[in-house]
């Protein structure tokens, strides 16, 4: 069996707080026994600034098995990318989040299939100038995508070093298989804008905070001030009456 293996990755939109990487595959076999099953494994490598809700993608159950999520930030779901924690003697401080995911293919294994992962971004350190651009550009990579057949039979480029947690993740039952392996071409990387704060613009909004807190709280008092007046007049008509 010849097997090409192709992937295209997009992210839509390429802005906002929750965009999602769409990743396209081809794939080219020859006709297949119909005992044969394909699977498809993507490992996901995402910056500190970007993240996965694990909730979120038990709720696609249907498409894809979640295998593995791991890094920096995986379960520090609202902090900013600044205040993430460190792990001692990782020296990589450009990765957060790894992901691994499972997909089973339908009988008809050459045709396209399509994998979307939702993600999304953190709170980014804030810049201490009014010159600063209120904005950064994070690029990353698309998913590293292995195809795998129960026959054993494919023919493909075996010189490429997949990472390692993808290696960890991949079920014992796969490992006998022989597996395909298609990167995001370097060309093709993704990127997503985010929004900046700037601490040049901080006493302005920490006084604003503040006047709005005492106009609700002045709001409050005054409402139940006149509430207090109209429930003692109305006992005050009832003695009369009386």
């Amino acid at each position: 069996m010849v097997s090409k293996l192709s992937t295209n990755s997009t992210l839509s939109p390429s802005y906002g707080s929750h965009p999602t990487i769409i990743t396209d595959v081809q794939i080219s076999l020859s006709p297949t026994n119909s005992d044969t099953t394909c699977t498809l494994f993507l490992h996901y490598e995402l910056p500190p600034l970007l993240f996965v809700d694990p909730y979120e993608l038990e709720l696609r159950g249907a498409e894809y098995q979640v295998l593995e999520t791991r890094g920096r930030g995986k379960k520090e779901l609202e902090r900013p990318v600044h205040a993430l924690p460190v792990n001692e003697g990782d020296d990589d401080e450009e990765v957060g989040v790894e992901v691994v995911i499972q997909r089973t293919l339908p009988a008809e294994t050459t045709a396209p299939a399509r994998v979307e992962l939702p993600i999304h971004v953190r709170y980014g350190e804030p810049v201490a100038s009014s010159t600063s651009k209120p904005y950064t550009v994070q690029e990353f990579s698309g998913p590293t995508v292995v195809l795998t057949c129960s026959d054993e039979l494919l023919s493909c480029d075996r010189t490429t070093t997949l990472p390692q947690l993808l290696l960890d993740t991949i079920p014992t039952s796969f490992r006998g298989s022989s597996l395909c392996v298609a990167l995001q071409s370097p060309d093709q990387s993704l990127a997503i804008s985010a929004p900046l704060g700037n601490t040049v613009d901080l006493p302005t909004v920490e006084l604003g905070t503040t006047a709005v807190v005492l106009a609700c709280f002045a709001w409050v008092a005054w409402e139940a001030w006149r509430a207090g007046a109209r429930l003692r007049g109305g006992a005050s008509s009832k003695v009369k009456s009386n």
